[in-house]
């Protein structure tokens, strides 16, 4: 089922940029984060985040995106 992901525009404790879907209890205020789009996974999210800004650090959300979630 496609969802829309977003990411934090800061980096977490780790260095990394949160990938969310759209119903994460995590994601944040709209200020805080940016859309990537529509994807099936939070594999093609991630891909697609890193096209759009040419960053590498990012990382599934522990908890709505847990199949992209590096441990």
């Amino acid at each position: 089922m496609l969802k829309s992901y977003y990411f934090i525009h800061t980096k977490d404790d780790q260095g990394q940029y949160v990938v969310h879907t759209e119903d994460c209890a995590f994601l944040g205020d709209a200020a805080s984060r940016k859309l990537i789009g529509l994807h099936m996974s939070g594999e093609s999210a991630i891909d697609e985040a890193k096209k759009m800004t040419n960053e590498t650090d990012f990382n599934g959300c522990f908890y709505c995106a847990y199949s992209s979630h590096k441990k």
